[in-house]
C-alpha cells in the first residue's frame, strides 16, 4: 500500500488528528495492561493447533513475538500515523505472510486485540462517557486501518503466487508436449551406450579416454532424464496418496536415493515418529533438498530433524554449507530460478508444489550459515479429522 492509498483509507474510516490525540491520551491508561493482553493473545494461539503451527521457534520465538506485539500496540496508540508508520506496519504484515499465518487467523487475531482494548477503555474510562465513546471510535478506526494494511500484504502475496502459477502453467504446457518426445531419443542413447560398452568390452576398460567419455555420456543422460522427470512432475497435478509412515524410514530411503554416504547425514528423529504423507512424494522432496545441499558444498554435513508439533509433523533439513543469500530467499521456490550455473531451477518449486498438495508448507529459514529448510505436514485430513489410514505400503515399492 502506498502513502496515497493509506491517506485515502484514513479519510474513509474517519481517522484524523483528533482520533490520534485520543489514542495518545489513552496510551498511559493502556500501557500497564498491554503485557496481560499480549499474554492472553498468545495463550490462545498455543492452544489452537492450526494457529500454533505458524510458530516454528517454540517458547523462545513466542517471547520475541510478545515483545514485538507490545511494541506494535505502543506504536498503534502513540503514532505518529505517517509514512514511516505505514512502512513499518506493512513489514509486520509481510512477516505474517512469510510465516504462513492463515488469513482467517489474522482476522480473528485483530478482533481479539480490538476486543481487549475495547474492554479496557470501557473499564477505565466509563466515568467520562463522552471521552470513552470517542476513544472507542478511535480504537476501531486505527484497527480498521491496520486490518487494511494486513490485507494489502496478503493481496501482494496472492498476486505474486498468481504470477508464479501462470508461469508454472506455461512450463507445464511446454513440458507436457516436449517431455515425452525427449524420452524416446534418451532411451535410444541409453540403449546405444549399453551396446557400445558391451561391444567394446576390454577396450573400454583398458583405454581411460574411452571409459571417460562413455561415463560422461551416461552421466548426461541421467541429468537429462532427471530434468524431464521434474518438468513432467510440475506439469501434472497428482494428488498425494497419504498414509501413516515411519518418518525415519522415509528419510533413510531418501538418503539412499540421493546417493549420499550415511555418515554425511545426521538423523535426529524419534524412532516411533510417524508422518501422514505420500511416502514417494515426501521422499522426492527430501532427495531434492539433500542433493541441493551436496551440490552447493560436496563435503557439507546435513542434519535432518523430525518432531511432533501441535497439528502435525515438523521436519528440518539443515546443512553447514554456504547457504543462500538473504536477498534471494523470496525467490528460491520460483520455477526456473536457480543460483547454480548448471541448475534447472525446478527442484525447489517441485518441493513446494508437493507440500502444498499435502496442505503443508516448506519455508527457507534465515540463518547465519547454511541452508535451513522447514517442512510442516498436518496430521489430519482437510476436514480436520485425524487420518486413520493404516501404513501398509512398503517403502521399497513406492519408486
Amino acid at each position: 500500500m502506498d502513502l496515497r492509498t493509506f491517506e485515502s483509507m484514513r479519510r474513509y474510516v474517519g481517522f484524523d488528528e483528533e482520533s490520534a490525540a485520543l489514542l495518545r491520551a489513552f496510551h498511559p491508561v493502556a500501557e500497564p495492561r498491554l503485557e496481560v493482553i499480549v499474554g492472553d493473545f498468545y495463550d490462545v494461539i498455543q492452544k489452537h493447533p492450526d494457529a500454533y503451527q505458524a510458530i516454528t521457534g517454540g517458547d523462545a520465538q513466542i517471547e520475541r513475538l510478545k515483545r514485538t506485539l507490545i511494541r506494535w500496540l505502543d506504536s498503534v496508540l502513540i503514532g505518529p500515523h505517517d509514512e514511516e508508520y505505514l512502512a513499518s506496519h506493512a513489514r509486520i504484515g509481510r512477516v505474517h505472510v512469510r510465516i504462513a499465518l492463515p488469513q482467517q487467523f489474522m482476522f480473528t487475531a485483530m478482533n481479539r486485540i480490538r476486543s481487549a482494548l475495547t474492554r479496557l477503555a470501557v473499564s477505565e474510562l466509563h466515568d467520562d462517557t463522552d471521552r470513552c465513546l470517542h476513544t472507542l471510535t478511535a480504537i476501531g478506526q486505527v484497527l480498521d486501518l491496520e486490518l487494511a494494511l494486513m490485507l494489502d500484504t496478503y493481496r501482494e502475496d496472492l498476486l505474486g503466487r498468481m504470477r508464479a502459477h501462470e508461469r508454472l502453467a506455461t512450463i507445464g504446457q511446454v513440458a507436457g508436449s516436449i517431455g515425452h518426445e525427449l524420452r524416446n531419443p534418451l532411451g535410444i542413447i541409453e540403449s546405444s551406450l549399453y551396446l557400445l560398452r558391451t561391444h567394446l568390452g576390454p577396450l573400454a576398460e583398458e583405454d581411460p579416454k574411452v571409459q571417460k567419455h562413455l561415463t560422461r555420456i551416461g552421466t548426461q543422460v541421467t541429468v537429462c532424464s532427471t530434468t524431464i522427470t521434474h518438468l513432467l512432475e510440475l506439469a501434472r497435478s497428482r494428488m498425494p496418496s497419504k498414509a501413516w509412515h515411519n518418518l525415519r524410514g522415509v528419510v533413510e530411503r531418501a538418503v539412499e536415493y540421493a546417493s549420499l554416504e550415511p555418515s554425511q547425514v545426521v538423523l535426529d528423529i524419534p524412532p516411533e515418529l510417524e508422518v501422514l504423507a505420500d511416502a514417494e512424494q515426501l521422499r522426492q522432496v527430501l532427495v531434492n533438498l539433500l542433493q541441493n545441499a551436496v551440490q552447493a558444498h560436496p563435503r557439507c554435513t546435513i542434519t535432518v530433524t523430525g518432531q511432533q508439533v501441535p497439528g502435525g509433523t515438523q521436519i528440518w533439513v539443515r546443512d553447514d554449507g554456504p547457504g543462500i543469500p538473504s536477498d534471494l530467499h523470496s525467490r528460491v521456490f520460483d520455477a526456473l530460478f536457480t543460483t547454480r550455473a548448471k541448475g534447472t531451477g525446478l527442484g525447489l518449486s517441485l518441493c513446494r508444489r508437493i507440500l502444498e498438495a499435502h496442505r503443508g508448507e516448506i519455508t527457507l529459514q534465515p540463518e547465519a550459515r547454511g541452508a535451513h529448510f522447514r517442512l510442516w505436514l498436518p496430521d489430519h485430513d482437510s476436514d480436520g479429522r485425524r487420518s486413520l489410514v493404516p501404513d501398509d505400503v512398503e517403502l521399497g515399492g513406492t519408486s
